[in-house]
């Protein structure tokens, strides 16, 4: 009792660990995509925010001035204004870096005019821009862009914004552009995570009641498991009693034959002795053609059936093809015709006198469907057939059980393998018929 208890504690304890490993590594993985996405999220938004302040600011650009400058691109007065005209956006802004672009047949951008942080240098007309040559080919085809995080060994880790600008007749000067710190990105990023804080929380508090919920499921379909596993068991004793029973009943009945027998042959009525021999034989025969049965589960359990009707001078017939039965678990084809068939004896037997005592089995295969069907006579009222599948039904008057819940064990069986189950009462037969 000791090792099975420890043993179970293990198992227990083995569970809860693999559980919460793998709760914890869905979890932590759910909570890196929701950071990323997060950030990513954070980084579109910024980049769009600064995208309409560049377009404001390639709107606001004096173009005939840029222009005097593209002609001698030198240092000239013209290039001091566009200078000073994007140094005061770069402070409004809290930008890296604010500059033009001059884009040629080549796939490499060049910076015109720059306005940067006064500690840094300033960056020489024509030096090459590191913006990514996919972003050039949208700024010639006049579309705005931003990339991704680009890390620079002078100016560190940035993200650029580009908006294209054109003079009067529609031709493009070049591009405005704005260098935003990546750190401003981690400030925002951060403050979104901050403020959606609470929706991790719930993310972890899901995966724990989550990991509850498996915990309590896996309970539950445990107790679940033995409550069939202890109906299974009281049947199958129950069967066992009747069996050893009716062993009890054939052996007293053989004895008496054996000295009916005994008797005939001492006076010597041979004759009469072959004509019972005969009839015991025939009625042998009878029973056996009735049980024609492949599954061994439903043979046995026929012939308990069998001899507890013969016993009660109920005529029971089998109608079934010899085929296994196999889609269905043994324990639940027994359940099933057990429960049945005890209803039907009963029934039959509580009309004795008043109602023909016969019993029709019919356990068939068509179409690949299982039709099974059980037909008795039977004295029902309206309220009993009402309430001919709850729990507690009975076709025995008041104080009787009639197994307690036989019909419902048979209504959650048939359920079990999403089957139908029908019944049909006339001429004062009952006729229960079940699809699976």
């Amino acid at each position: 009792m000791i090792p099975n208890l420890l043993s179970t504690k293990k198992r227990l304890i083995f569970f809860i660990v693999i559980s919460i490993t793998v709760m914890g590594l869905l979890t932590g993985l759910k909570l890196f995509f929701s950071y990323k996405t997060t950030s990513k999220s954070a980084e579109n938004a910024l980049a769009k925010q600064y995208t309409e302040i560049a377009m404001e600011a390639a709107n606001g650009l004096d173009k005939a001035v840029y222009k005097k400058f593209l002609l001698t691109k030198s240092e000239d007065e013209h290039h001091l204004t566009t200078k000073l005209y994007l140094e005061e956006y770069r402070k409004r802004i809290n930008a890296l870096y604010v500059y033009t672009l001059l884009l040629d047949e080549s796939e490499v951008s060049k910076v015109m005019v720059s306005a940067g942080p006064s500690a840094a240098k300033d960056v020489p007309i024509g030096f090459p821009c590191t913006v990514p040559a996919a972003e050039v080919r949208l700024a010639k085809s006049g579309v705005n862009y931003y990339t991704g995080i680009i890390h620079d060994e002078l100016t560190g880790s940035y993200i650029s914004i580009g908006a294209p600008f054109f003079d009067e007749k529609g031709e493009m000067l070049g591009i405005v552009g704005i260098d935003i710190a990546a750190e401003e990105l981690g400030h925002i990023s951060k403050h979104v995570i901050k403020s959606n804080s609470h929706i991790f929380g719930l993310d972890v508090l899901f995966a724990l009641l989550l990991l509850a919920g498996v915990y309590l499921l896996n309970r539950w379909y445990k107790a679940r498991w033995k409550q069939d596993l202890k109906e299974s068991e009281k049947m199958y004793i129950s069967e066992l009693g009747k069996i050893v029973g009716t062993i009890k009943s054939s052996r007293h009945d053989l004895m008496n034959h054996l000295q009916v027998l005994n008797g005939l042959m001492d006076i010597r009525m041979y004759d009469k002795a072959h004509d019972y021999l005969k009839q015991l034989t025939t009625e042998s025969r009878t029973m056996d053609l009735s049980l024609r049965v492949k599954n061994p589960f439903l043979m046995v359990l026929f012939q308990s059936k069998w001899e507890l009707a013969h016993s009660k001078n109920i005529d029971i017939t089998f109608e079934t093809d010899f085929i296994d039965f196999d889609k269905m678990e043994s324990m639940d084809l027994v359940k099933l015709f057990s429960n049945l068939l005890d209803n039907a004896i009963e029934a039959v037997e509580a009309s004795f006198g008043e109602l023909p005592q016969e019993i029709r089995v019919i356990c068939k295969a068509e179409k690949g469907k299982y039709k099974f069907a059980i037909e008795n006579a039977a004295l029902l009222t309206d309220k009993e057939l009402s309430g001919l599948f709850q729990y507690g039904f009975t076709t025995k008057g008041e104080g009787q059980t009639l197994r307690g819940n036989g019909l419902s064990i048979v209504k959650r069986t048939v359920e079990k393998y999403k089957g139908n189950i029908d019944f049909r009462y006339e001429e004062e037969k009952l006729l229960i018929q079940i699809t699976i």
